[in-house]
């Protein structure tokens, strides 16, 4: 029997980061395509994705299924036990789930146009992102890592966000100009959890 059913869509990049973590600690899942809004609304009053369940439970909010499926099942660790090694991929999920959304993320969206904006907000979104990206491509020299020295929740919150700048002109040449970014995001894209889960369908830019 599948052990956790998630419902989200594959071209989501939280979705993504969920069905990575199933691949890192090898739980068995079954990805029920679901898109947001009134689809996803009986599991997640907010109508967002991804939402799982496990047996009679119900989650949402992708750090807390991290959360929840690294204290629930074996296998290697997403987040490590010291405290302060814990706060800092803590600080990196909170970091990408709030900055990093409002940024790179609501940017990529407005080029998809899978989202509406004001008038002028793309510019926003994608200046904010040239000041937000920096401070990975620091962390990134310093730590082979997003938070230390072995993958974590962290890497598996940005890397699904940062596999679309390639698919975006102006992210991909910002990405380009981000070496430890770069070296990081190839040697994420060797691991199994990241292979198994490339979306068979990706959105299109927006003519």
């Amino acid at each position: 029997m599948t052990a956790i059913k998630i419902h989200g869509m594959q071209p989501s990049t939280f979705t993504r980061t969920v069905r990575m973590a199933c691949h890192e600690k090898g739980i068995d899942y079954e990805l029920i395509q679901t898109p947001p809004g009134d689809g996803v609304r009986a599991l997640n009053p907010f109508g967002k994705i991804p939402a799982i369940t496990h047996g009679d439970f119900v989650l949402y909010e992708s750090a807390a299924i991290l959360r929840y499926l690294d204290r629930s099942f074996a296998g290697p660790k997403l987040w490590p036990d010291e405290a302060r090694a814990a706060a800092l991929v803590d600080q990196w999920v909170a970091a990408i789930s709030d900055s990093l959304l409002h940024s790179a993320q609501f940017y990529m969206a407005t080029r998809f146009k899978l989202l509406t904006f004001p008038p002028g907000m793309a510019q926003k979104f994608f200046d904010r992102t040239r000041e937000i990206l920096p401070a990975f491509e620091r962390q990134l020299g310093a730590t082979r890592f997003l938070a230390g020295e072995g993958v974590s929740a962290a890497d598996l919150s940005f890397a699904p966000i940062f596999a679309y700048f390639p698919d975006v002109p102006e992210l991909k040449a910002l990405a380009d100009t981000m070496p430890n970014c770069q070296r990081w995001a190839g040697e994420i894209a060797q691991r199994s959890s990241f292979k198994m889960t490339e979306p068979a369908f990706k959105p299109q830019l927006a003519a």
